[in-house]
């Protein structure tokens, strides 16, 4: 394999760093217990560019051997204040709420209309009905968040 020069300014490696943090992190989440190589390749992609931004003491400082995962991260008091732990929380959030949305647009097709009408459904007017109904719940939780929607179990979960 031939190997590449890179050079990056202080900054640059430290966006690097931080991009690296926010791919680990989220790999850790994710793929906790991945055998996918290229998960694994990520990985050690990443722990690499710590270890070398690590080098950096501007960025070596807020950096420690974190016993937990056993490579160099970003200490705790770090993390807690760092643009891609922003970018992960909004991340999160964003998916929470279209994954919400989406199933509860979903489960209100079956509800309204039965499962066998919903299979009966060409692709397109189960896509254009559940479209229809995201957009509205879109609506609801983006100017009222969970306030208003209400979740029915049913007598034998109550």
């Amino acid at each position: 394999m031939s190997k590449l020069d890179l050079e990056l300014s202080e900054t640059e490696m430290h966006h690097l760093a931080e991009m690296c943090a926010m791919v680990l992190s989220m790999l850790g989440q994710t793929m906790p217990e991945s055998r996918d190589s290229r998960a694994e390749a990520w990985q050690r992609l990443c722990v690499a560019l710590l270890k070398a931004a690590r080098g950096v003491p501007s960025i070596g400082r807020h950096m420690e051997l974190n016993p937990d995962c056993g490579y160099w991260f970003f200490k705790r008091s770090y993390i807690d204040h760092a643009f891609f732990s922003d970018v992960l929380e909004d991340y999160r959030d964003q998916a929470f709420w279209a994954e919400l949305v989406s199933r509860c647009a979903e489960q209100s097709l079956v509800e309204n209309f039965g499962d066998e009408a919903v299979s009966l459904m060409s692709d397109e007017e189960r896509a254009q009905r559940v479209s229809s109904l995201e957009k509205a719940l879109w609506n609801e939780v983006t100017q009222h968040g969970m306030e208003r929607l209400l979740f029915m179990l049913p007598a034998e979960e109550s």
